[in-house]
């Protein structure tokens, strides 16, 4: 508030001190006259409370779009590309449905009206002409999960690092339900049609699903594995940096330990600076090999609603079917355990080798007879 004190000089002249303080902020200034006071006082006690209401007016201003972009430009780049890739797509989804908004206006009734829309949005696959063939189904409510979560991460940015808003709008909208029940295995006559045709088709394409069988390892795993991450000495495979986040070593099963070894040495193509297993010809992983071959395969060889992820569903159905206890199981799966018993984890691993070739064993037992 302002205050307007009047003194009196020893020549007896009187002047007026204009002394304004706003949340511990004072400022003063003597004058001759008291309207002059006066009227410093009041710019000068609306110029502090403009500075420090600032932030406030800032954020009222900065748009959704607005804070996308500042995200996009300065904390994307450090997530990892694939995940760049896609939050990149979601975020863009969102500039586009409520970039418009302030960020402070931001309800989340606004956010519960993009999740409806998004469990309607079409799915979309990229084609090779660089165009987007949109499909009939929508994409999965995991998807819309993962828009969503997206989002909030950019919310997140804004409460703690910009300061802008108080609350995370998106904290209150809830996600949608999953059906994680999909539990699709194949059985051994099925084992042996998917593994015959594999091998006819491209022997890259069989090895990568022998590894996703017998060593229920998920697509980008075996699509990032580097001979560096197979060890032949004590037959392991090293699965780095996994979707959990955790580090695991799988026994490799000794059928696919002898193919592994015969087809390191078979003179395949090789790029020292990356070192993958399955490379393109610029030395990247071969994404097309389960991308796009594989599911060619499944249609060819009449094998129904299978996906590859559902090679880690036969691997563990097989474990379960065989009597295999749930906490090896869960162990050979890489899924997270109570983080005390994680620092003896390597300690354990050769004890899965037994399940890791019996369970093996078992699932190729018609394959290998034929």
């Amino acid at each position: 508030m302002a205050e307007i004190r009047e003194r009196i000089g020893k020549n007896g002249k009187k002047s007026y001190a204009a002394v304004v303080r706003i949340k511990g902020k004072t400022v003063c200034k003597t004058f001759a006259k008291k309207t002059d006071a006066q009227e410093w006082a009041s710019s000068t006690e609306t110029k502090i409370r403009e500075n420090i209401d600032f932030p406030y007016r800032a954020a009222q201003r900065i748009t959704v779009a607005e804070l996308i972009d500042r995200y996009i430009a300065n904390e994307l780049p450090n997530k990892k590309p694939r995940a760049q890739k896609d939050m990149l797509r979601a975020l863009k989804w969102y500039r586009n449905e409520i970039g418009h908004l302030n960020v402070i206006n931001v309800k989340s009734s606004d956010l519960v009206a993009c999740r409806e829309k998004l469990s309607r949005k079409k799915k979309e696959v990229p084609m090779i002409n660089g165009k987007i063939k949109i499909l009939d189904k929508t994409i999965s409510p995991a998807t819309v999960n993962h828009y969503m979560a997206y989002m909030q991460v950019v919310f997140t940015y804004a409460v703690n690092e910009l300061e802008i808003i108080q609350i995370n709008p998106m904290s209150k909208v809830k996600k949608r339900p999953l059906d994680n029940a999909r539990t699709r295995f194949l059985e051994l006559k099925e084992i042996t049609k998917l593994l015959n045709a594999c091998k006819e088709e491209s022997y890259e394409l069989f090895l990568c699903v022998l590894i996703g069988l017998l060593a229920d390892a998920r697509k980008s795993e075996i699509l990032k594995l580097t001979w560096k991450n197979v060890d032949f000495e004590r037959r392991l495979f090293y699965f780095l940096d996994r979707k959990n986040k955790q580090d695991i070593n799988v026994p490799i099963h000794d059928y696919l330990y002898e193919e592994l070894k015969n087809y390191k040495q078979s003179g395949v193509v090789r790029h020292l600076g990356k070192d993958y297993l399955f490379a393109d010809a610029n030395g990247n992983p071969k994404e097309s090999l389960i991308g796009k071959l594989f599911p060619k395969v499944v249609k060819k060889c009449g094998i129904e609603d299978f996906r590859f992820h559902d090679l880690r569903h036969t691997g563990a159905s097989w474990q379960a079917m065989s009597g295999v206890s749930q906490t090896i199981t869960q162990k050979i799966l890489g899924h997270k355990t109570p983080a005390m018993t994680n620092r003896y984890s390597h300690l354990k691993d050769e004890g899965l080798r037994p399940v890791i070739n019996d369970v093996g064993y078992k699932m190729l037992s018609d394959w290998l007879n034929q």
